[in-house]
């Protein structure tokens, strides 16, 4: 019982203790707390998202106007590259008008020489009838003419005109119709020089403005961006160099998704091109199978009414020795294929290019310290003796179609609406890529082939 007396006392303690605990916890929070609590209203709340989404929204109208701007100066080169290019082609005529104007000038100088030959030799002819006593009628028609034409208009009007003058005058007469002849054609070849130099000039001055006009608007957009960089830094709250990386990586993996869906056209070009030909080539086994059936069912026909009609003659005539056939002519032996090209001449093409890269874009420029686009793949296809003109659209022509498909190093690419007019090259040099002079502003450089102006065939040298 003494043990139970005890235990009953500390359980009043304890719980007096505990009882005495949550008093002076109580008093403590009573003491603490807010009397008048504050909590935030739902309207704060709302205008909290609202500036979070309007800071995201910004945000997208920045990367939206970062990427217009990068689109923008694209467009500004690419415009740029076309005037040069279309100042290389009137360069290019200018040329071909001065060489046919040179040819047309020399081919008038030698039938002028030919003409004024003929012209001395009636003259001479007149002085020798003179000489032997001929009448004076005769030597005013012969010495007093102006020129060949008249001198046979006059001569014409004489009455005794021997075959030997006759010769000489109808010789006058046509080399003086030859040589008027060339120089009227020397005069109109000179016109058209005079007229492909005034087109050249005038797109020499276009391609400069477009050039000037590419650098001006590179430096406002460029300044544009870095404005665009540091409000996204500012908004994201990162540094200004991450946020250049993260637009540069964004417009690279635009170009990269570019390629990509311009390689996959590209594939399905050519997968279709691919099943044409084999339909075609179906097709014309096909009928190849069919035209062999009918000429054995022929052969077969003729050859059963031949051993008809020879059986009915065996029993009306004697058997006739037959005579040896002769011996089938050798067959002769097959041509040999050609050897495939070396491919030392592409590895030098390659390799020339390979070293013009860092190199800066001059339009109209062929090396050695700046190239043009067509400028680098004339330059690097003479390093195998093929001498291409220096104009895109003259390398089209100049060169083989070949299907982007079947692109071998070495062969070229083109960008525009047709080859004729393409406004842009790069020499292919395999797994998709391209080297080119790009634009006012970059230098020589590695490129994907694939983008949305790519045209479906290219050229081989």
């Amino acid at each position: 019982m003494p043990g139970t007396f005890v235990a009953r006392r500390a359980l009043r303690a304890g719980s007096a203790l505990s009882l005495v605990g949550l008093l002076t916890l109580a008093t403590t929070l009573s003491a603490t707390a807010d009397p008048n609590p504050v909590y935030p209203s739902k309207a704060q709340v709302d205008r909290a998202k609202a500036a979070v989404t309007g800071t995201a929204g910004q945000i997208s109208t920045l990367d939206a106007q970062y990427a217009s701007a990068s689109a923008q100066l694209s467009q500004v080169q690419d415009s740029a590259a076309a005037a040069a290019e279309e100042f290389n082609g009137a360069r290019v005529a200018l040329e071909q008008r001065a060489a046919e104007s040179a040819a047309a000038q020399k081919r008038a100088a030698a039938a002028q020489k030919i003409a004024d030959s003929a012209s001395l030799e009636v003259r001479r002819y007149a002085a020798n009838v003179y000489q032997q006593g001929g009448s004076f009628g005769e030597l005013e028609a012969y010495l007093d003419s102006k020129g060949p034409q008249e001198l046979i208009d006059k001569a014409s009007a004489l009455e005794a005109v021997g075959d030997a003058r006759t010769r000489s005058l109808q010789r006058a007469d046509a080399t003086s119709i030859v040589a008027s002849t060339m120089r009227r054609q020397a005069a109109e070849a000179q016109a058209a020089q005079a007229k492909a130099a005034q087109a050249a000039e005038a797109a020499r001055n276009a391609a400069q403005a477009r050039a000037d006009e590419a650098q001006a608007a590179a430096a406002r957009i460029q300044q544009q961006q870095a404005t665009l960089v540091t409000q996204l830094a500012s908004l994201r709250k990162t540094s200004v160099d991450l946020e250049r990386q993260r637009q540069d990586g964004l417009a690279a993996a635009a170009v990269a998704r570019a390629a990509a869906a311009e390689a996959a056209k590209q594939a399905q070009l050519a997968q279709e091109r691919a099943r044409t030909a084999r339909d075609a080539a179906a097709k014309r086994a096909a009928q190849q199978a069919a035209a062999r059936a009918e000429a054995e069912a022929a052969r077969q026909r003729a050859a059963a009414i031949a051993a008809e009609k020879a059986a009915k003659a065996a029993k009306n005539n004697r058997p006739q020795p037959s005579r040896p056939k002769p011996p089938a002519p050798k067959p002769a032996d097959p041509t040999p294929a050609p050897p495939p090209p070396s491919s030392g001449g592409v590895s030098a093409v390659i390799a020339y290019a390979q070293a013009q890269l860092g190199k800066p874009y001059q339009w109209g420029a062929t090396g050695p310290d700046s190239f043009d686009c067509s400028g680098l793949t004339m330059r690097a296809w003479q390093q195998a003796g093929v001498n291409l003109s220096h104009y895109t659209g003259a390398q089209w022509s100049e060169t083989s179609r070949v299907a982007i498909s079947d692109l071998r190093p070495g062969d070229l690419v083109f960008y525009g609406s047709s080859g004729e007019t393409s406004h842009h090259m790069g020499l292919y040099v395999g797994d998709g890529q391209m080297i080119e002079a790009p634009h006012t502003g970059a230098n020589v450089r590695y490129a994907s082939i694939y983008r949305s102006d790519l045209l479906p065939y290219g050229g081989r040298p």
